[in-house]
């Protein structure tokens, strides 16, 4: 079948728009699929062989079993006029390869936030015994609505097919190869996750750790562990995010992540808490400044090589005057960033000594009469206020503007101005989530509460969660009791 050329042309029941890309084994083209009014992506395969075409139903196969927001997803696989087509969805946005063209070196909490994504894919894949062996940028699609997927399971190898090699090829991109898939031998998850930490350095650094002329000099370094530290390219790389590296990309397995929660866990400890609770807004609005006039990385060979090539009595002023470059461009991002996304709240000053609890975090002690607390993300927050060994409790949403300072007057309700409340459950030790934030186990007893309406949910393992709304009224007091049924 000769290649769609014009909206005109159709291939099965979808309308093609035009084609948006090609890779070593398929072409791709923008489509509509006008029964259910979306837009979709088809691969379509280029030369296709035996060994090729086993490639293309594997990688159909293994999508379309798919169902994770880091994934896309396979809507069908067609065979028409001697051609092989993939159906899938279709991301608006960017690759990484893209990005990092342009944007790196990210602020960490970005590329934190992208990686953790990554990650939190791999993990699903991961779970299913499949393994990816292609993790590189122009396989992740960044989105401008601020999702992180994850495509391309062409050559991902299971525990049921286990000969996905071409005769003769390298599987994988040369530079993100973990040192086993260098040398051809076993892999495991951990390779996708040496790869994912290559991601981070580069996201963080705009460059390739393991860089060369030639595929050759690549997997020599990479089977050798050589690499330039991440905080010489970036002094700023904050301590926590050069861990994760150092551990992702170590030569020895034994002394990498051995799973994908181990990795999750180190970044979410390194993210702000509360990037990750506005992840996608935080993403898609970075995303929407990217400016594709000029590159901000070149080769990584030549980047590299100014490094190496410094003598080492000049390396101390080399690395000086380069920190203080980077310093300056983050922090002129960081203060874009700021007004463009952060406020602050402050707090009244008859709150000292109260405890307050943002969103669900840690609840911490109010030291300071008229503190101020932030940065936090714009947009709205819920807060939870209440008197170690007094009565009462307070809770309010709150709207943070960019760049501003809310001031806002909470105070502990009075006794007759309160409704008290008693809540149990059978059995106890239920978690009790008053208006989606935490309060603690069944029982608690002598809550007090402003009057109005509030949602209570009770939560216990094995058993159905109970959920209702109820109407607290000024001077009255309730018991409210629950009975639990156990999950069938």
């Amino acid at each position: 079948m000769v290649a769609p050329q014009n909206a005109a042309e159709y291939i099965g029941a979808y309308k093609i728009l035009h084609k948006i890309g090609e890779g070593g084994m398929a072409l791709i083209y923008k489509a509509i699929q006008p029964s259910l009014k979306r837009t979709v992506v088809i691969k379509k395969l280029k030369d296709p062989n035996r060994e090729i075409i086993n490639r293309f139903k594997k990688e159909a196969l293994l999508s379309a079993s798919f169902h994770h927001e880091n994934l896309t997803a396979v809507y069908d696989f067609l065979y028409t006029k001697r051609s092989y087509y993939l159906v899938m969805e279709y991301v608006d946005g960017e690759d990484l390869r893209t990005i990092i063209d342009f944007m790196a070196p990210l602020p960490p909490v970005l590329a934190g936030l992208l990686i953790l994504e990554i990650v939190r894919g791999l993990q699903y894949t991961h779970a299913r015994n499949i393994i990816h062996r292609d993790i590189k940028p122009g396989n992740i699609l960044v989105s401008y609505s601020g999702d992180v997927k994850l495509i391309d399971f062409g050559v991902a190898k299971d525990n049921v097919s286990t000969r996905l090699t071409l005769t003769g090829m390298i599987v994988g991109t040369p530079a993100y190869m973990a040192p086993e898939q260098a040398n051809g031998e076993p892999l495991s998850t951990g390779s996708d996750l040496f790869a994912t930490g290559i991601l981070l350095y580069e996201l963080l650094t705009g460059v390739k750790p393991f860089y060369g002329e030639n595929n050759t000099e690549i997997l020599s370094r990479i089977v050798r562990n050589k690499y330039i530290p991440p905080q010489r390219l970036n002094p700023d790389i904050p301590r926590a995010y050069r861990r994760i590296i150092k551990k992702a990309i170590h030569k020895d397995k034994k002394h990498r992540y051995q799973n994908a929660a181990e990795m999750i866990k180190d970044l979410e400890k390194a993210i702000d808490w509360q990037a990750q609770s506005d992840k996608k807004t935080v993403i898609s609005r970075f995303l929407k400044t990217l400016d594709k006039t000029q590159e901000t990385t070149g080769t990584d060979s030549v980047k590299m090589q100014v490094f190496e090539a410094v003598p080492s009595w000049g390396w101390r002023t080399f690395r000086v005057a380069l920190g203080f470059v980077i310093a300056g461009l983050l922090v002129f991002q960081g203060i874009r960033f700021s007004e463009k996304q952060l406020g602050y709240v402050q707090l009244p000053a008859q709150m000292q000594d109260m405890m307050l609890q943002v969103d669900d975090q840690k609840p911490q002690k109010i030291h300071k009469a008229g503190l101020e607390i932030g940065p936090l993300l714009k947009g709205r927050h819920r807060l939870k206020a209440y008197a170690p060994q007094k009565p009462g409790i307070v809770m309010a949403d709150i709207t943070i503007k960019a760049h501003k300072t809310e001031r806002i007057n909470l105070r502990i309700p009075e006794v007759r101005d309160s409704a008290s409340c008693a809540i149990t459950s059978i059995p106890a030790g239920a978690v009790i989530a008053v208006n989606d934030s935490t309060l603690g186990k069944t029982p608690l007893t002598d809550l007090h509460f402003f009057p109005g309406r509030y949602r209570i949910r009770l939560s216990k393992a094995g058993y159905a969660e109970r959920d209702e709304t109820i109407r607290l009224s000024r001077g009255q007091a309730y018991s409210l009791q629950y009975n639990l049924s156990p999950k069938e």
